[in-house]
């Protein structure tokens, strides 16, 4: 028998549930849940310190910590450099939807750039196109 797709949504979002309280109880933050299924289901659970700023971003998180130690370059098609210079924090709009930066991801280089959405303060992943609008946003 493996591991199904549904089945592993259906139980991950149950531990999920249970972790959420226990990591709220000790001051950390939402956990961010990985699974792996079918011949075997894995899970892994990652949280931190929850430490949020005025914006909602959680200073203390991989992606905050990541870009206050060594910042983030873009380059661009043509292999010119562009600087993310922007604070934690700014915000900026795309698509016409306001997020605010909130760190690097550098375990997702496609997708490094990390946001969180103001209206409901979902985390979402974006590419580096976004650096130029982080950085006039700053200004």
């Amino acid at each position: 028998m493996e591991v199904t797709k549904e089945l592993a949504v259906q139980v991950s979002a149950e531990i999920k549930k249970a972790v959420e309280e226990i990591l709220a109880k000790h001051g950390l933050a939402e956990p961010k849940v990985k699974t792996t299924y079918g011949d075997i289901y894995k899970l892994v659970i990652e949280s931190s310190v929850e430490a949020k700023d005025a914006s909602g971003v959680n200073t203390k998180s991989a992606e905050a910590i990541y870009y206050t130690r060594f910042g983030y370059t873009a380059y661009d098609a043509a292999f010119k450099a562009t600087e993310l210079v922007a604070p934690l924090g700014t915000k900026f709009k795309t698509g016409g939807v306001e997020y605010a930066f909130a760190g690097i991801n550098s375990k997702k280089p496609k997708f490094s750039i990390s946001a969180i959405r103001v209206a409901d303060g979902r985390t979402i992943a974006m590419t580096d196109v976004v650096v130029p609008l982080i950085n006039s946003s700053a200004s």
